[in-house]
């Protein structure tokens, strides 16, 4: 049951951003990249692209599109010129907070229809669900 449930979540998920992103005219690929800088500090493209397993030239590609939409800026790296960092401009950050509420949003009405009990169990399995996949990304890197 876990696993039929599952695999008709993740598609849904994936109709529900692409409808939401739609509107504030970004891709799947653009929105992935400005919600790792929303939580995080500046970082570079080659950190981004090995976050987000995307080359490098497709790193370049998101960020001059994301550039133009006023989402982000390029400045420089402190220590080492030719290297810049990615980082947020209000315009972004207020896309991405967009964004999470309203998926926010639907999540919180499901877990209204829970108990206190079934919440708790809920918050525990996505407390360690982000490890467990860490874990499987690097396992995944080194095939």
């Amino acid at each position: 049951e876990f696993i039929r449930s599952f695999r008709q979540i993740q598609p849904r998920f994936a109709r529900l951003y692409t409808k939401i992103l739609a509107c504030v005219d970004l891709t799947f690929p653009q929105f992935a990249l400005l919600n790792l800088l929303a939580d995080s500090k500046p970082m570079t493209m080659t950190d981004a692209s090995e976050k987000l397993c995307l080359t490098k030239p497709a790193i370049t590609n998101l960020v001059d599109k994301l550039e133009t939409k006023k989402c982000l800026k390029r400045i420089p790296h402190p220590q080492d010129r030719r290297v810049y960092l990615l980082e947020m401009k209000p315009h972004g950050v207020e896309i991405v907070q967009k964004i999470r509420t309203q998926v926010l949003k639907y999540m919180l009405e499901t877990l209204e229809s829970f108990n206190d009990l079934e919440k708790k169990i809920i918050a525990r399995f996505y407390a360690a669900l982000p490890s467990v996949l860490e874990k499987a990304i690097d396992r995944e890197g080194k095939k």
